[in-house]
């Protein structure tokens, strides 16, 4: 085990210029992908929001926050408060 990852074999052939890009590339479909996650969640219906400890309103936040953001994220801290307040 080495603590120095090993290039792959599509960064190891890219100019140094394009790593960035396609790093920012793979960040915004990141972001893309958990959106779509997110509107997912959006749908279900209010019994199973309660279940996971979601409310429409952490999943309306998540969605209207700004585009970079991770709403996938910010609905699994909403969760973990909701069930830190259920906590006895």
């Amino acid at each position: 085990m080495t603590i120095v990852a090993r290039p792959t074999r599509t960064t190891r052939f890219l100019p140094l210029t394009l790593r960035p890009a396609i790093a920012a590339l793979r960040a915004i479909v990141k972001a893309l992908i958990n959106r779509r996650a997110a509107m997912r969640v959006s749908e279900m219906p209010d019994r199973m929001l309660k279940d996971i400890g979601l409310r429409r309103d952490d999943i309306h936040d998540a969605l209207h926050a700004d585009w970079r953001d991770d709403p996938t994220f910010r609905l699994a801290i909403a969760a973990a408060r909701a069930r830190h307040r259920m906590e006895p």
